[in-house]
């Protein structure tokens, strides 16, 4: 079966998304600023497919037509509300959308999720994807497993029949804010492990750092039904532990927890090995690594959502402080 796409905004893993998508028979057209072939890195990411046919202006997205056009998000974390508010016209003509970007707004505190709830009411349909992959993976064919996180069983069954192959595949779930919220505080325990393997010997604190960022993402989903009457708020805890298991072990959960703690690609895992170094400031580390999610993440939860967990108000005094105390600080969790 046929599908048509947009991939807006496409990032690294959009362009690897995109390129998957057109292997397999869909129809793609992508949304990017730069619309020159040669800026997309297709031998970086041995992206097969992409011609130029298939790339247009971002600028032009508000004068696009919608139709049955599957909508894919594929920004930085950095871009997502910008994406919403530069090109307003144009999502509230769509009905749903699927985003391969997971985060919190750092301008208002709200998970992505929310922010398209409440900004565009004519989107009943989202979805998001997340799971432990490179981008460069995907293109090279290797075995990946991926969740998508939506309340709606017709879209979930949609993505999942017309993006699985041999080597791909999404697992539904309808948990979406647990998904969202692990792909936050994965970043902030990456730049945790990043430190501790610096520090101490590679990998022997990892796992329990993993374990804690589990919890946190668990207390953390909890946290977001405290306000409803207690008879419903004891029956959502209730199905949610009844479910737990199943959650936290979902490709979206503790397989992106794994992967970003412990490989050395991930971009939070080198600031935290760069700030275990005491000569090396918070401002230097963050020139020379770029977009760090779990740095801009920890700020909003602490300062704008007034999170309590540890790992998050443990990262929020390491990159407040002194550079000679940041040792001494990590060692309050092991």
């Amino acid at each position: 079966m046929t599908s048509e796409f947009r991939v807006l905004g496409a990032g690294v893993w959009g362009l690897a998304f995109s390129d998957y998508l057109l292997n397999l028979g869909h129809n793609v057209e992508i949304f990017r600023r730069d619309t020159s072939l040669e800026s997309i890195g297709i031998q970086q990411l041995g992206l097969k497919h992409i011609k130029s046919k298939h790339i247009k202006s971002l600028d032009t997205l508000n004068d696009q037509k919608s139709g049955n056009e599957i909508n894919i998000v594929a920004v930085n974390s950095q871009g997502f509300s910008d994406l919403l508010n530069n090109y307003e016209s144009y999502f509230s003509r769509v009905t749903e959308l699927v985003s391969l970007t997971k985060g919190i707004d750092h301008q208002t505190g709200k998970f992505f999720s929310d922010l398209v709830f409440d900004k565009f009411i004519n989107i009943r349909k989202y979805g998001l994807i997340s799971g432990p992959s490179f981008a460069k993976d995907l293109c090279d064919g290797k075995r990946i497993n991926v969740s998508f996180a939506s309340i709606d069983d017709k879209l979930s069954k949609t993505m999942f029949e017309v993006t699985r192959s041999s080597y791909f595949q999404m697992t539904p779930t309808k948990y979406i804010y647990h998904i969202e919220i692990a792909g936050i505080i994965k970043n902030i325990a990456a730049i945790i492990c990043g430190m501790t393997d610096e520090i101490f010997d590679k990998g022997i604190h990892v796992n329990k750092i993993i374990k804690k960022a589990c919890d946190e993402t668990w207390l953390l989903a909890l946290e977001l039904f405290e306000d409803l009457p207690g008879d419903e708020y004891k029956d959502i805890v209730d199905n949610l532990n009844r479910d737990r298991e199943m959650i936290i072990s979902s490709p979206g959960y503790i397989g992106d927890m794994i992967l970003t703690c412990k490989q050395n690609q991930s971009r939070n895992y080198q600031f935290g090995k760069l700030i275990a170094d005491k000569k090396i400031s918070i401002e230097h580390a963050k020139k020379n690594i770029g977009t760090i999610e779990g740095y801009d993440c920890c700020k909003t939860l602490v300062e704008k959502y007034g999170a309590r967990s540890e790992l998050t108000n443990l990262l929020y005094q390491i990159i407040n402080s002194q550079s000679e105390d940041r040792e001494n600080i990590i060692r309050k969790i092991l």
